[in-house]
């Protein structure tokens, strides 16, 4: 008897969840926090995997990838600290209290340059809980810590769906 022969779905790497797309951009900011926040180090999955995640809904045009790309490296375990993590099982998510356009947003959109904005682009600022899970001398532990972050977006205005552009610095939003 031959034996038997994995099926693809068997050998198949996992991938992070995709953020669903909308033109709702309350609704597109909770979706990109709660993946922005939302992992778990024994799924088989890198950090690399969960911000590829977020940047599959970055500016199509490109032009604000890199700065992204750099916005989302404060806010997700570097290699090193995600293989200690994983040692203790850890997983995380976040319990969002609120999600407002923030009373500096039209000040702030009022002096960008011509162009300098595209079409749709709002910022929505996000307080919520940080919460962290994970088994330390086999004893199950709970870090929750508030957080808040300003997430910058377009949600162009012929309802083609939402995309981000740019995070505030964590801890550090637009008010």
């Amino acid at each position: 008897m031959a034996p038997a022969t994995p099926s693809p779905s068997d050998t198949s790497r996992p991938v992070a969840p995709r953020i669903a797309p909308t033109s709702d951009p309350e609704l597109f900011a909770r979706r990109v926090s709660a993946a922005l926040f939302t992992w778990d180090t024994g799924a088989g999955l890198v950090p690399l995997d969960y911000t590829s995640a977020i940047l599959d809904v970055g500016d199509p045009s490109g032009h604000e990838q890199a700065g992204l790309a750099a916005d989302m490296a404060s806010y997700m375990p570097t290699r090193d600290a995600w293989v200690k993590l994983r040692e203790y099982a850890t997983t995380q998510s976040i319990e969002i209290d609120t999600v407002v356009v923030p009373d500096a947003w039209a000040d702030a959109a009022a002096q960008a340059k011509p162009g300098q904005l595209p079409p749709g682009a709002i910022a929505y600022t996000v307080d919520g809980i940080r919460h962290r899970d994970g088994v330390w001398n086999d004893t199950a532990e709970t870090l929750s810590v508030p957080v808040a972050f300003t997430l910058f977006m377009a949600c162009p205005l012929d309802g083609d769906p939402c995309y981000l552009l740019r995070l505030s610095q964590l801890d550090n939003p637009l008010r």
